[in-house]
């Protein structure tokens, strides 16, 4: 299924036809399924409006070099359409060969409903290479 043209950052990547079912090259980043955080870093199961959600995941480079990565969340509401969509770079070398890294993003949801929070790690916004499979997690705002 195709999702909306996607304006990351302010940069000029645009993805048009971004697909759900990407999959991810043989890489060898491994990341753990996100949870989703309270302000104090403290698991949560329901969610509010105007509450601060972190969605952290493990990353873990097995390879034997560094890796650069980009970790991406994006939110999707009950219509498919792109709530929030935001992605943190590993400056310099990236993440080293061995090594696990917790990354995070902070969303506040506004409106009440259900969301689909989609999590994946890409080598960089401007080459858009997947190096973890899509993973999705579902969420009620109340």
């Amino acid at each position: 299924m195709l999702k909306n043209t996607l304006f990351l950052l302010g940069s000029v990547l645009i993805l048009a036809g971004f697909a759900q079912s990407a999959m991810a090259m043989n890489s060898n980043i491994v990341m753990t399924q996100p949870i989703l955080v309270d302000t104090s870093g403290q698991k949560v199961s329901s969610f509010h409006t105007g509450q601060q959600i972190g969605i952290e995941s493990t990353l873990t480079n097995n390879g034997k070099s560094d890796q650069k990565i980009t970790y991406l969340v994006q939110i999707l509401d009950s219509k498919g359409n792109t709530n929030f969509l935001e992605g943190s770079s590993l400056l310099g070398n990236g993440l080293p060969s061995n090594q696990t890294i917790t990354a995070s993003r902070v969303w506040t949801p506004t409106s009440t409903g259900q969301y689909t929070v989609e999590i994946f790690v890409w080598s960089s916004l401007t080459s858009a290479i997947p190096l973890t499979d899509v993973l999705h997690t579902q969420i009620t705002v109340t």
